[in-house]
This record gives C-alpha cells, structure tokens and sequence, in this order.
C-alpha cells in the first residue's frame, strides 16, 4: 500500500494505492469511492479491508478521500457535488497512470455510490460498478440525516446548536453541511438517469428501509447486467447511541471481491 497526494495542486486529494499482489494482474483498475460524513467514519476500515482483498485477487486498487474530505485537502464546508464528481475522474486517471490499465471498475458506497453512477453515466471507460446502498433520492436522504441528528443530541453531552455563520452552513452529526450541498445532495435523484452508467453492474441492499429494486430495474432498462444482493443488516446506517462504531461486513465484502472476480477474470 502506497498513500500519497495526487490530482490539482490547489485541489489535493489524498489517495492509498494498492498493488496487485497476484500474477498476472487484472487488466481491470478498482476504484473505491468513500461515502460521507458519519458513513465515512463508520466504513474506513471495510474499504482498506476491500482493498486488501481485491489487490490480493490482482486487481490494482486505489481508494481515496473526495475533496474537502478525510485527509484530502479543503475541509467540510467546501464540499460541492460537481468537484466530487471530478474527483472521481481524478481518481480514475491516477489510476490507470499507475497500473496502465484502460478500464476501471467503481465501487461506491451510499453517496459515494451515487457520485459514482452519475459519473459513470458520462464516461465510456466504466467497465463495471458495484452500487452498495446507493442513495437513490437526496431529498428523502437528507431528512433522514437531519432526523437522525436530533435522535443523537439525546445521548450526546453537548447544547444543540442552530446553524451558523449566519445560516451558511448546518452540522449533522459531527460534520458540517453547507447550505448550498445540501440543497444539491436534495436534488439527487438516481431514477432520473438515462444513460447506462456501466456495462456490468452490482447492487447491494444492506439497508432494510431502503428498497434498491426500484433502481435494480431502472439500470435493468437500461440494458445494463445487474446482479442484485440483498443483506439484512437492520439499521446499519441509523446507529444514534455509538457513531464511533466501526463495521466491517465481511459477507458483503466477499460477496463484492467474488463478483469483480468471475467479472473479470
């Protein structure tokens, strides 16, 4: 493994590179995309765990921190949803720089699914796309945030806070949210997509309140081969009394390794 800074110099993203352990390698890069906020927190350690995994099967990999998030350049209340999605693309240059592959796979977690399917949707060089829990509607997704935020200050030892910086910026959950990213994270919708975001296609459902089959048969039309995964895991994203938690869900991330695999041989 091989952290290191890469991308615009203003821009900075910080990224870990694992090399392909097994010979030959893949013909095939791996991208993983980290969710947002508490998610990002509570899964850090699943996706250095799939990465290990996949560059064991011999696959390149490269999982990196979005702009103004984790050790990345910029702090929280820069995010913006159009540097997000060139951070992808960042991502997938660096990328085949380092391993001279022509096609990526992007795995994507909650939002940092959704980001990787609307950046799919735009390029040609997505060769397959695992969408584990990807949030389909923003809106619906934000007022889940804001609930789960007001059930936290009951167990939290702190005053509720208001927004400040006279309303430009509002925290949830630890992190603050810009006014102007939520209102773009509201507008997310990934049922309105008409283009196919890639070729091959995983769907993971580990949220019970979450229903992807919707989305399953959307990709379905458009002609995409979607393999759908259902995992019960009851109220994986809505922990309110410990967000310190960490999870590493070893089934699912077999299941995601074994997939890439027999996809790409």
């Amino acid at each position: 493994m091989e952290p290191f800074y890469f991308g615009e110099s203003e821009k900075l993203l910080f990224g870990c590179y694992h090399e392909p352990e097994a010979e030959p390698s893949r013909s095939v890069g791996v991208v993983l995309c980290y969710p947002m906020g508490h998610e990002y927190m509570q899964f850090h350690r699943a996706y250095r765990q799939l990465a290990l995994h996949l560059s064991r099967a011999g696959f390149p990999v490269l999982r990196f921190d979005f702009f103004g998030c984790g050790d990345s350049a910029g702090n929280g209340e820069e995010g913006k949803i159009h540097q997000w999605l060139a951070d992808i693309s960042s991502a997938i240059a660096e990328t085949k720089r380092r391993s001279h592959v022509l096609k990526v796979c992007l795995v994507g977690l909650r939002l940092g699914g959704t980001l990787s399917m609307i950046q799919g949707a735009g390029r040609e060089d997505i060769e397959g796309m695992v969408l584990w829990d990807p949030v389909v509607n923003g809106t619906a997704y934000v007022k889940k945030l804001r609930t789960l935020h007001q059930k936290m200050l009951k167990f939290a030892h702190v005053k509720q806070k208001g927004d400040t910086k006279g309303g430009k910026f509002t925290e949830i959950l630890g992190f603050p949210f810009p006014q102007p990213l939520l209102v773009e994270v509201e507008k997310l919708d990934l049922l309105s997509i008409q283009t196919k975001p890639a070729d091959n296609i995983l769907v993971i459902q580990s949220d019970e309140k979450t229903d992807q089959k919707q989305l399953k048969d959307n990709l379905e039309n458009m002609h995409a081969r979607v393999n759908f995964l259902h995992y019960p895991t009851p109220d994986i994203w809505t922990w309110i009394e410990d967000f310190g938690k960490v999870v590493v869900p070893y089934q699912i991330l077999q299941s995601v390794v074994s997939w890439i695999r027999e996809a790409y041989p």
